[in-house]
């Protein structure tokens, strides 16, 4: 819908200005007329194009990309885009009106004829008066304006009464004629040495006949123009001041709107957030707990391991000091883990050492119960685990003894990858176990895995851990990242669990000797079983009680998953840790309907198990 206050543009560039017609026959009221004028204002510039490059370029030129930026932006720019042209651009005229070209004010011509008085009353009912002209330039284009061969009225008149003074209709005060270089002529005036009639005052017509004002007696009957001093100013082809105020009421509205929704949503995300690390500290903090922790003498080390006798040694490495258990005054068992000798760490950080790693308590990692530091000599007292290392199970079985069943090996598996998930997701910063093998996991009396070795670098020399990790990288374990770019993190230690976890179900080492080849990986071994779709063939043939042929896949799926090449793509713990409770699950309904004689079809559903899992 078109402002009714504004001019309308034509095709060719003319404007239509809208006036008023001849009065009446019945009542001189006047009539509305129009007509067209030139535009004083220059055409706009074209718009500029964006050059762009290649077969598209034609297309880019003609339109520019949309860039991405925020709502409030948007509004922003949107109320900058109203705001900015109403407040800097030139003064404009309601329609009808015609702005001057020489000082901001705004005229309208009208055909009515009508007398000097009648004709002033006509411009005050239109918010105007006659026009109060003040220069050559305005009395020109008066004259341009005036469509009617007889004159139009203006606004200044000469009483003769009162000598020669001058006044206009829009100005209190009395002027002087020397505001106009010409004098003003009388009509019927012949010379230049016309005189001033005496008996009736003279009113002033503009004519395009002649060169300067022309007095007339107020009583005739002219046209007329009309001036408006102030001038209105049009906003987006609007010149009523309600549409900018609704304007900017309703934009300020939306803006307002906008930055509450996005304060809340901040708010909310934050609180969200909040709300999940006070659920998972709450639901895990009886388990999470660290106990307390002791610093033992060495006389008390020495009672409860019988002095560190040769019968008291576990199984381990002797060269980063052996392994030895014991028991406590109140019956508990305990193993010592005895360090080598430094003179490079002092007392005090080797309690502080101690102290950070009691605190990563789990009941899927090994507990420190204690330390003792002993002029040089250093040892830390952990929970004793029962079933003793993972590796025994796998590797160094005796004839007659007993094997892990698949339903041990995954326990095993999950409880294992539990611990390795608090390393990574719960602990602030994260901790790297950097050294996941079998030989670091202990299995409990039900065969749950206790992870050992937790911040165990600080304390061992440097030449032996170099031994380890060269001895590590040749059976398999570490990530490809490690080894040839020295580069640590969680998904490392993901690469190393995904090769335990072939290992838990193959019974294989990830690197040992065959006969016809050689050294060979147990990927070597794996990969053909797996591209012929042999997954039974891949389990340990100690496992008596075969799995379902679909959970054995889902196992080998998950194996290579955790040890992609490129560790971006590895998945996290958490996210390993459901994967092996559903297969857990799983297997343990199959196991269940084979002793019980039931079948169910295979394809039945699984109630999903209840797990937390970090998003």
């Amino acid at each position: 819908m078109r402002c009714p206050a504004c001019p309308v543009v034509k095709a060719g560039g003319e404007r239509v200005v809208s006036g008023f017609g001849e009065a009446s026959s019945s009542g001189n009221a006047p009539s509305f007329m129009t007509r067209s004028v030139s535009p004083p204002v220059s055409s706009p510039a074209p718009p500029r194009l964006l050059p762009t490059m290649g077969k598209r370029g034609r297309l880019a030129a003609a339109v520019a990309p949309p860039a991405l930026v925020p709502l409030p932006v948007v509004l922003a720019a949107f109320l900058l885009s109203v705001a900015t042209p109403a407040l800097g651009r030139s003064p404009s005229c309601p329609a009808g009106w015609q702005i001057s070209p020489v000082q901001n004010k705004c005229f309208m011509y009208i055909s009515a004829s009508l007398s000097w008085e009648r004709s002033e009353a006509l411009c005050r009912n239109r918010t105007g008066h006659l026009a109060a002209l003040s220069s050559v330039q305005e009395l020109n284009f008066t004259k341009s304006l005036c469509g009617s061969t007889s004159g139009c009225w203006v606004g200044g008149y000469h009483n003769t009464s009162t000598g020669s003074g001058w006044k206009w209709s829009g100005d209190s005060s009395v002027g002087d004629e020397s505001l106009f270089p010409v004098e003003m002529l009388h009509a019927n005036c012949s010379g230049t040495a016309c005189g001033v009639a005496t008996t009736n005052d003279l009113c002033a017509l503009v004519t395009n006949s002649r060169a300067s004002l022309a007095g007339k007696r107020c009583s005739e009957s002219h046209g007329l123009i009309c001036m408006m001093d102030h001038v209105n100013r049009c906003y987006h082809d609007h010149c009523h001041k309600e549409y900018f105020i609704a304007l900017i009421a309703v934009s300020g509205f939306i803006l307002a709107t906008t930055l509450a929704v996005v304060v809340w949503l901040l708010v909310y995300r934050r609180s969200k957030k909040r709300r999940r690390s006070r659920e998972a500290l709450g639901s895990a903090a009886a388990a999470l707990v660290a106990p307390q922790w002791k610093v033992f003498t060495s006389e008390e080390l020495r009672s409860i391991t019988k002095n560190f006798s040769e019968g008291n040694r576990l199984p381990g490495n002797a060269k980063t000091g052996g392994t030895y258990s014991g028991i406590l005054p109140d019956g508990s068992k305990v193993a010592i883990k005895r360090l080598k000798r430094s003179s490079l760490q002092r007392k005090k950080d080797f309690y502080s050492e101690i102290r950070r790693v009691a605190k990563l308590y789990h009941p899927n990692l090994v507990a420190v119960k204690g330390c003792c530091y002993d002029h040089g000599d250093r040892f830390i007292v952990y929970e004793f685990v029962a079933n003793g290392p993972l590796d025994v199970w796998l590797h160094h079985i005796p004839r007659g003894g007993r094997s892990l069943d698949w339903a041990m090996r995954m326990r095993a598996a999950t409880t294992l990858a539990q611990g390795i998930a608090f390393l990574h997701d719960k602990v602030k910063p994260q901790v790297v176990h950097r050294d996941i093998r079998a030989s670091n996991v202990l299995l409990d009396e039900e065969f749950g895995a206790h992870l050992m070795g937790v911040g165990l670098s600080k304390f061992v020399p440097w030449e032996v851990m170099h031994e380890r990790t060269v001895k590590a990288a040749s059976y398999g374990y570490l990530a490809p990242e490690f080894i040839y770019r020295n580069e640590l993190t969680t998904k490392s230690d993901v690469y190393s669990f995904g090769v335990l976890l072939l290992e838990i179900i193959s019974g294989r080492r990830p690197a040992q000797s065959v006969e016809s080849v050689g050294w060979q990986t147990i990927f070597e071994w794996a990969t053909p079983l797996v591209q012929s779709h042999r997954y039974l063939d891949l389990l340990d043939p100690l496992i008596q009680d075969l799995p379902d042929v679909g959970v054995v896949q889902k196992v080998v799926d998950l194996v290579y998953s955790c040890t992609q090449h490129v560790p971006s793509v590895r998945p996290r713990m958490s996210h390993v840790v459901h994967q092996l409770q559903q297969l857990e699950m799983k297997s343990a309904a199959s196991e269940q309907q084979l002793r019980s004689g039931t079948s169910t079809s295979a394809t039945s559903p699984m109630l999903p198990l209840e797990v937390r899992t970090p998003r």
